[in-house]
């Protein structure tokens, strides 16, 4: 929530930058900022007449201009401008107005551009970047960063969580800040006049994520704990299909056997992201699972999850059975120790 509390500093302050360039991979954090910003141009036109957002598919970089230098009967216009992809690589809309502008802006308006991603090194950023502001709007990445936005949320609605709690909670609802946001909301209205959300709360109210359950699955295989992944796995399937449980599957061993094949190399959790194409918070939480799993019960459990998928796929009998015959496999010891056939 760094770059909210920017917005609001820069709104106290006065220091509304007449260009502003929002960008990043969290929506929910930038509709959060615009519900901020907006509401300053609410004060003093509460007809919301001040505010336009434009889409830079149906106007040109030239008709953008022309409505940040409109003048409004208030002091100030926001102007935004959604989805803007002129700071990425391969445009060929003509940016020149864009550029003649921003060395010379209306002081009374801010044009403000938000985007998805950016490619510092063009000429169109470089001179914004000299000419106005640019926030870039990031989630959490780390554990500790996730524990900390929860609490700050908390915080913001008069509630609080023990940090084992709010570590389940996000564990079981998972890593977008807007599913978070939701789920935090559901737990206050639950909680009522109490201060504090217990594990409680969290285990009757929060939606678990599939996610969770697969890795709580896995678990359960761990300890070779037959019964318990197979509850878990019925869960599963009672909101998912099951090709979508067992890819999910098949994409966690794959996971699994990455950190077990880094860790034989003699690497660590910090390799993992970069090695295996996924974020920080979720290479901490496979790294320590492929602890508890072996070698050979992984790659056992990967052949187990392709030979199921050919019989999903070629009709092969029950898509619950199946999956379950393939959980009692995979928490199977040896070979004489497996329950049912194929």
């Amino acid at each position: 929530m760094r770059e909210i509390e920017r917005i609001k500093e820069i709104i106290e302050k006065g220091k509304i930058p007449p260009v502003y360039l929002w960008y990043g991979e969290d929506r929910f954090l930038i509709k959060e900022g615009l519900k901020v910003l907006k509401s300053f141009y609410f004060k003093t036109d509460p007809s919301g007449s001040g505010i336009e957002v434009v889409d830079p598919k149906e106007l040109s970089p030239a008709e953008i201009v022309e409505r940040a230098n409109t003048m409004s009967f208030f002091a100030n216009r926001l102007v935004v401008v959604d989805d803007a992809t002129y700071f990425q690589d391969g445009q060929t809309a003509d940016l020149e107005p864009f550029l003649e502008y921003f060395s010379n802006p209306n002081p009374s308006t801010c044009l403000l551009f938000i985007a998805e991603s950016v490619h510092r090194g063009r000429k169109l950023y470089k001179t914004l970047d000299r000419t106005g502001g640019i926030l870039e709007f990031c989630a959490p990445k780390r554990p500790q960063e996730w524990l900390a936005w929860v609490q700050s949320e908390l915080k913001i609605r008069g509630k609080s969580m023990d940090s084992q709690v709010a570590s389940q909670f996000i564990d079981w609802a998972g890593h977008q800040t807007g599913v978070l946001s939701q789920e935090l909301d559901k737990l206050v209205i639950y909680a009522g006049d109490r201060p504090k959300i217990t594990m409680e709360d969290v285990k009757k109210i929060t939606t678990r994520t599939i996610e969770a359950s697969i890795f709580n699955l896995l678990d359960a295989v761990a300890v070779r704990s037959s019964a318990k992944a197979i509850q878990t796995l019925r869960e599963v399937l009672r909101d998912e299909h099951p090709l979508k449980v067992l890819t999910l599957m098949v994409r966690q061993v794959r996971l699994l056997l990455g950190c077990d094949a880094l860790r034989k190399r003699g690497g660590d959790v910090s390799e993992v992201p970069s090695a295996l194409g996924i974020k920080p918070y979720e290479a901490q939480k496979v790294w320590q699972q492929s602890q508890r799993l072996s070698t050979k019960q992984l790659s056992k459990g990967l052949f187990e999850c392709l030979n199921t998928d050919v019989a999903l796929k070629s009709g092969g009998g029950d898509s619950g059975l199946l999956l379950e015959m393939m959980i009692v496999r995979f928490c199977g010891e040896e070979e004489g120790d497996r329950i049912g056939t194929r």
